[in-house]
């Protein structure tokens, strides 16, 4: 049994909550999206299968959506906000990210839907929360990890380069995670209680906490954090981590704060490529002498530079993992399809495209565990794919009636 077998979520489409309905869809849930007529804005962003911009196609879209129902109604219109409602109050979940205030007038609000479910657990996920000075601000992903800190304690050593904000969502995906566990939390709660709750999401507060050491670094000591490639943020800079192989790609390694066995093991593999230098000097055996020098010296960094300038980028991955070193290949992301790691971990899952005749290979899932089989089970749904069937089925509406708001406009 999947970990949220058996509940309904009912999300209203948005980017930024998107990823709440797929983490729980792929762990059993069953996600109805409610989305505008014209498509959820997530369709509407690229980049599209086949460079065809349609509703259908886009692969954004298509990730972040994976087994969820679509039901096209307009909730702005009567009898529209009437159909959502009562699909809400059948739901154990109601994610919503609208601005604050909104949903009230159309009967959407938590006030109106918990007094005729009090069971049910209700979200709002938003950029600042219900309240406060900055709860009228409009954001995107890249200013959150800009005003929040991350972005500041991400990027290249060199001051002058621009931060690096990551590639595709980051503050709603963190915040994402946040508030499904929170959504869990709640469900917990309910087991003894019986009831739901208000649950209010601000993804500037999940990313404020998302400042790794950067926050305590200024309160503590009045030191910013500086950005340093490949590494954490830190109130100095350090030397490279990420270092040139004999075979032109990168090594993403860690300073070994080795042992003595593992130290004499690094040294014997220098010397085999005739690189340890004065390495090899009885001094380094001293743990001490050599933590000593691994924090406040360059030898031992350059030494490893020298090594992985004679080998290969498979051989220094490999021989310093065996060592005990977190060494890693820097790859390329389309790199990873055919390395066997990944498919003996069953990590690629097969999703068929009908809308270009095409199986696709989707990751595993975000959280894996075999015993509840979290993975992506179908595609992401057609705009409207579900909508009738939910109205007949959930709601018993006739089916002259679904004809008459389809032609309208109501629903789709």
């Amino acid at each position: 049994m999947q970990v949220f077998e058996g509940f309904t979520v009912v999300e209203l489409a948005d980017r930024r909550n998107q990823f709440i309905g797929k983490l729980m869809a792929e762990s059993g849930a069953r996600v109805i999206q409610i989305e505008p007529v014209e498509g959820a804005p997530g369709r509407w962003i690229g980049p599209f299968a086949d460079d065809q911009p349609d509703p259908n196609k886009c692969l954004d879209y298509w990730w972040y959506n994976t087994g969820k129902e679509s039901a096209a109604i307009d909730y702005t219109r009567k009898p529209g906000a009437d159909f959502v409602r009562e699909i809400a109050l059948k739901a154990d979940v109601f994610i919503e990210s609208t601005r604050p205030g909104t949903l009230a007038q159309y009967g959407l609000d938590y006030a109106t839907l918990s007094a005729a479910n009090p069971a049910l657990i209700y979200l709002s996920f938003t950029d600042f929360g219900q309240d406060g000075p900055w709860v009228d601000f409009e954001m995107n992903d890249y200013a959150h990890l800009a005003l929040g800190g991350p972005m500041g304690s991400s990027g290249y050593s060199d001051p002058h380069e621009t931060p690096i904000g990551g590639q595709r969502n980051h503050a709603y995906n963190m915040s994402s995670v946040m508030a499904t566990h929170t959504i869990t939390g709640a469900l917990f709660e309910r087991l003894s209680s019986g009831l739901g709750q208000y649950i209010d999401v601000a993804i500037h507060d999940v990313v404020g906490i998302s400042t790794e050491a950067a926050v305590p670094y200024w309160l503590w000591y009045n030191q910013a954090a500086l950005r340093q490639t490949g590494q954490h943020a830190a109130v100095k800079y350090r030397p490279t981590t990420q270092i040139l192989c004999s075979d032109g790609k990168l090594v993403q390694v860690t300073m070994p704060q080795l042992p003595l066995n593992g130290w004499v093991q690094l040294v014997k593999w220098m010397e085999e490529v005739g690189v340890a230098g004065e390495l090899s000097d009885e001094k380094w055996r001293d743990d001490f002498y050599r933590a000593d020098r691994l924090r406040n010296g360059d030898e031992i960094h350059e030494g490893i530079i020298r090594l992985l300038s004679k080998v290969t980028s498979e051989e220094a991955f490999h021989r310093g993992q065996a060592l005990g070193m977190a060494w890693a290949v820097i790859r390329a992301a389309e790199e990873n399809m055919n390395l066997d790691h990944y498919k003996q971990r069953d990590y690629w899952q097969p999703i068929e495209q009908p809308e270009i005749g095409k199986t696709i290979l989707y990751p595993r899932a975000l959280l894996t565990n075999d015993e509840l089989g979290t993975r992506p089970t179908r595609r992401a749904p057609h705009l409207g794919e579900h909508t009738a069937p939910i109205l007949k089925n959930d709601l018993g509406v006739e089916d002259a009636v679904i004809e008459a708001m389809t032609k309208t406009g109501v629903v789709r």
